[in-house]
């Protein structure tokens, strides 16, 4: 069974970090480190047929297959043990962890007999040159809490495959958890974690032979801290069960359950598979549990986990703002309000709903609605010209609506002016104070405005001389109008 979150692309913006040093950490241990092993392993190889461990071990463990040959299993390499080659027999040999415990306990080739020492001595050369290599000097053994060993295995693996598949569920889960948490929650959740699992494996083998290695541990941590981190909010994952695979949205805690079923299961039904299902189940734990420390103690960025919540919102609304705008093309202006003042309610402040609200006002509303949603649109602020000019566009509808008579607040209509004049609307600028003259012609600011106004005009042009006379006629009385008289006859 595999379920994977699949609900967050990553880009420059949110690209993990830690994760991505955590990846490529594993993958300089795999290929730099880990590398010699092979070559280490060739020489111990060679030295057990030089030394001629086989003559004596060989006999030894097929004896010893037939007296404990209680399963398939056993079956099968007592077979291989007579027809395989010499060197897949001693890899026989060391995969079988109970005939290794009772061949160094002296339960198979006895200290009293004849060969013992020269065996013995052999043996512990052989088995020094293997364990020389890297991977079994760093690995995490099961005979002992070592805490350098669990640091190391959690960046250690026993193959390419097994390196690629822990890669690619870190990355998937670290883009998330990471977010959720910031780089240094995360971080202390992964090794925390990892340290968990650890203590789970030893707990479950003690006093077993053998060892464990792989990320697993740490990433199944990140598993059980993302259930608990998005809770019960819906979150859309990819599975695939045998031959059915598709995607769903479920709450997320949902899939602590099923993650860590599915290891306990597989714990009990396939406890030989040689895979860590009792590191796996005791990382979903651990990391579950800091999870649900860090949301106790608010270490969890709100922000970043709501994302998915308001981008399924924009998407709605979008798709109700599409719809809206065909029911205004077919003047069903009802349906359209209803899906447009739902948006507005949910996510305020949004230019292009606020014209197509003004739309519906304008093609089915009274008076004083068509005023209530084109101030609206009118008080929008403007930080770009694209969006000046869509409002001069509004603002020129409405002229036409109010056959150039604006029915709204003269002060609203002035704070078009700076921003008509950043796109050098000029034409637009003196018809809204025509406009505001007509509607509000006592108000203190229009002089000034239009004393500005003038000013933008170059010396001695017939805008210019227009619109200081307009000045000096219709604001006789102004403080500006002398002064708009003084440049008219400097000009004269």
């Amino acid at each position: 069974m595999l379920i994977l979150p699949l609900h967050r692309r990553m880009t420059l913006a949110n690209a993990p970090m830690v994760t991505l040093t955590l990846i490529l950490l594993n993958c300089l241990v795999y290929f730099a480190l880990q590398s010699g092993d092979d070559r280490v392993l060739g020489q111990a190889l060679d030295y057990y047929a030089q030394s001629d461990l086989g003559r004596t071990e060989f006999p030894a463990y097929q004896d010893w297959l037939l007296e404990h040959a209680d399963n398939e299993d056993s079956d099968l390499r007592l077979q291989s043990m007579q027809t395989a080659p010499a060197r897949l027999k001693v890899a026989l040999i060391e995969s079988d962890q109970a005939f290794l415990t009772d061949l160094r306990a002296g339960l198979v080739i006895e200290p009293g007999s004849e060969h013992y020492a020269d065996w013995h001595a052999k043996r512990v050369e052989f088995d020094r040159i293997r364990d020389s290599a890297f991977t079994s000097r760093h690995a995490l053994r099961f005979s002992g809490v070592e805490p350098g060993r669990m640091a190391w295995a959690m960046f250690m693996h026993g193959g390419l495959e097994h390196l690629i598949g822990n890669m690619v569920f870190l990355l998937i889960l670290g883009l998330l958890v990471e977010g959720a948490l910031g780089p240094w929650w995360f971080l202390g959740l992964y090794l925390a974690g990892g340290f968990g699992a650890s203590f789970t494996t030893l707990a479950w083998h003690w006093g077993d032979e053998g060892f464990a290695l792989g990320a697993s541990g740490a990433i199944a941590a990140l598993m059980g801290a993302y259930c608990v981190i998005w809770g019960l909010r819906r979150v859309r994952v990819f599975y695939w069960f045998f031959v059915v695979f598709d995607y769903v949205r479920v709450p997320a805690l949902v899939l602590l359950p099923f993650w860590l079923g599915w290891q306990l299961l597989n714990l009990w039904l396939n406890p030989d598979a040689g895979i860590g299902f009792d590191a796996h189940a005791g990382g979903i734990i651990a990391g579950a549990g800091l999870a649900v420390v860090l949301r106790r103690y608010n270490g969890i960025r709100g922000n970043f986990v709501e994302e998915d919540e308001r981008a399924e919102k924009r998407d709605g609304h979008a798709l109700a703002y599409t719809q809206a705008l065909e029911h205004i093309g077919r003047l069903e202006i009802s349906q359209a309000r209803v899906l447009l003042e739902r948006i507005d309610a949910d996510e305020p402040g949004q230019l292009h709903i606020l014209i197509a609200l003004y739309r519906c006002t304008r093609y089915g509303g009274t008076p004083a609605q068509i005023d209530t949603a084109v101030t609206r649109v009118l008080t929008f602020p403007a930080t770009d010209e694209a969006t000046i000019r869509e409002i001069r566009d509004i603002w020129t509808d409405y002229l036409k609506a109010c056959s150039g008579l604006p029915r709204i607040p003269a002060p609203v209509l002035l704070r078009l002016v700076n921003p008509l004049l950043r796109i050098r609307a000029d034409a637009d600028v003196d018809a809204l104070l025509r406009a505001i003259g007509k509607a509000k012609p006592d108000l203190p600011a229009l002089a000034s405005a239009w004393f500005a106004f003038s000013l933008r005009a170059p010396e001695a042009s017939t805008q210019r001389r227009e619109r200081l006379t307009y000045l000096a006629e219709h604001f006789a009385h102004s403080e500006f109008a002398p002064k708009a008289r003084f440049l008219l006859q400097q000009n004269a």
